[in-house]
């Protein structure tokens, strides 16, 4: 999915939570964000911060994750808050290999 496309979605969201709280932009923005701002988001236009969709959700009671959830993604086996991972290894870096320069001989 292209990033327009899924900031449409996610506005459509934001719009939806917003009508099944029974808030007006202007209620719902206020202490959040301006109405002009929410309007934008709602059209597709906006990129909201994590902080404002965090706020916005907690404005019209949703979560986050109602907020972003298109339903296009593969959704994984375990989810990420479940599944078990282990830290890379520490230690140093490998250097990156460098170009050597091809020198003429000399006649």
């Amino acid at each position: 999915m292209e990033f327009a496309k899924f900031r449409r979605a996610v506005g459509a969201n934001v719009r939806r939570a917003r009508w099944l709280a029974g808030l007006t932009q202007i209620e719902a923005s206020s202490e959040v964000i301006t109405p002009r701002l929410l309007a934008e988001f709602e059209r597709g236009q906006g990129n909201p911060t994590l902080r404002t969709l965090w706020a916005l959700s907690a404005r019209l009671g949703v979560s986050v994750r109602d907020l972003v959830e298109v339903g296009d993604e593969v959704a994984l086996k375990v989810p990420l808050r479940q599944a078990t991972a282990e830290a890379p290894k520490k230690g140093r870096k490998a250097k990156p290999r460098r170009l050597t320069k091809v020198t003429r001989k000399a006649r």
